[in-house]
C-alpha cells in the first residue's frame, strides 16, 4: 500500500469537506453475500427490480470491476436542521425527507470527490467515483472503512455524526486495507423499529421495502395498489427511524448549505404541490432529488395524503 498516496487522497477527500473518510479492501465476507441472497429469496427485494439485476455484482465488487483493489469511502453528514417530521404533519403539512431537500447528493458528492480522484489518476491509479447508483454494498463497505456500524433499523451509524450520512466510494487499482471496522455501540434502545409508520421490519436489521414509505413515495411507479400502506403524511420518502435514534437527537448539525431546504420543499401543504404547474416543477425542482418520483408521483402521493384525512385515515 503507497501510504503517501493514501494520506494525499484522504486530505483531499477532508479538505472537499467530508469529514468522515477510511479505506476498505474490496473483497466482502461471506456473510454480507448470504444476507443480501438471503434478502432476496424472501421476496424482501420486490418491487425494487434493480437489487436482483445486480445482486451478483453488488456483494463482489471485482465481478463488476476486475481491476479493483481498493476502495476509498466517504460519509458526508447531512442533518442540517432539527425538525422532526411527526411535529410538521400534525399541524397539516407534509414531510419530504431531509435527503432530499437541498441540491441533489449525488452532484455534490461527485464534485467534491474529484479532486481526490484526480489526484490518484495524476498519480498512475484508475479512480472510479460511486454516488448510490452503482452496484456496491455500500453501508458494508462504509464498516470496513471504520465510518460507523450498523444500527437495527439498517442505517449505518456515527457514533458522532448519527445516521444522516451520504456515503460515496473511490474505487481504485491501488491496493488498500481496511480502515476500520469500527466498534458498535447501539444502545438497543429499537425506538427506531417502533416508531416506524408502516411497521415495515421485518426484524432488526431488516426492512422490508414493500412496507416502507419511502419505497412506496419514491419508488413506486403508478396508482397505489390495495395493500399499500397508509402514507400517514409522507410526501417523498420517511425518517421516522431515524428521526428517534439517539444519537442523531445529540448528533451535531451539518454545515452544508448546499443541503439546506430550498424554499417550498420544506414540509409543504398538499394543497400546493397539487396546484403545481409543470413550468413551476422544472423550475424548482432542477438538480433536486425530487425528480426521482417526479411531479406525477408528488401529486398522486399529496392526493393520497388527501384522500387519507378526508376520510379520517390519515394522522
Amino acid at each position: 500500500m503507497d501510504e503517501a498516496v493514501v494520506r494525499g487522497t484522504l486530505d483531499r477527500i477532508r479538505t472537499a469537506g467530508i469529514p468522515l473518510a477510511g479505506t476498505a479492501s474490496p473483497d466482502l465476507p461471506e456473510a454480507e453475500r448470504e444476507r443480501l441472497a438471503a434478502f432476496l429469496a424472501r421476496g424482501l427485494g420486490d418491487g425494487l427490480a434493480y437489487l436482483g439485476r445486480t445482486a451478483p455484482w453488488r456483494a463482489a465488487l471485482r465481478e463488476w470491476l476486475p481491476w479493483a483493489r481498493g476502495l476509498f469511502v466517504a460519509a458526508l453528514p447531512y442533518n442540517t436542521r432539527r425538525d422532526f417530521s411527526a411535529h410538521w404533519i400534525r399541524r397539516g403539512r407534509t414531510w419530504v425527507s431531509r435527503y432530499a431537500w437541498g441540491r441533489d447528493y449525488h452532484r455534490v458528492l461527485v464534485a467534491r470527490l474529484r479532486p481526490a480522484a484526480r489526484f490518484l489518476e495524476a498519480t498512475g491509479f484508475k479512480a472510479r467515483i460511486c454516488v448510490d447508483s452503482a452496484p456496491l454494498l455500500e453501508r458494508a463497505y462504509a464498516v470496513k472503512a471504520g465510518l460507523g456500524f450498523i444500527g437495527k433499523n439498517g442505517c449505518l451509524v456515527h457514533a458522532e455524526w448519527g445516521s444522516y450520512l451520504f456515503l460515496a466510494e473511490i474505487v481504485t487499482d491501488l491496493p488498500l486495507e481496511d480502515s476500520g471496522p469500527a466498534p458498535s455501540v447501539c444502545w438497543g434502545c429499537e425506538r427506531c423499529l417502533r416508531s416506524c409508520p408502516a411497521q415495515a421490519f421485518a426484524e432488526p436489521y431488516v426492512l422490508d421495502p414493500r412496507r416502507c414509505l419511502s419505497a412506496w413515495t419514491i419508488e413506486h411507479r403508478g396508482p397505489f395498489p390495495g395493500e399499500a400502506p397508509r402514507l400517514k403524511g409522507h410526501l417523498f420518502g420517511c425518517d421516522r427511524c431515524q428521526e428517534v435514534c439517539p444519537f442523531n437527537l445529540e448528533a451535531p448539525l451539518a454545515p452544508e448549505p448546499e443541503l439546506e431546504p430550498r424554499p417550498g420543499w420544506f414540509a409543504p401543504v398538499p394543497e400546493a404541490v397539487l396546484a403545481l404547474s409543470p413550468a413551476e416543477w422544472e423550475r424548482r425542482s432542477t438538480g433536486s432529488p425530487l425528480r426521482r418520483a417526479g411531479l406525477a408521483g408528488l401529486r398522486r402521493n399529496a392526493g393520497r395524503i388527501l384522500w387519507e384525512r378526508a376520510t379520517a385515515k390519515g394522522p
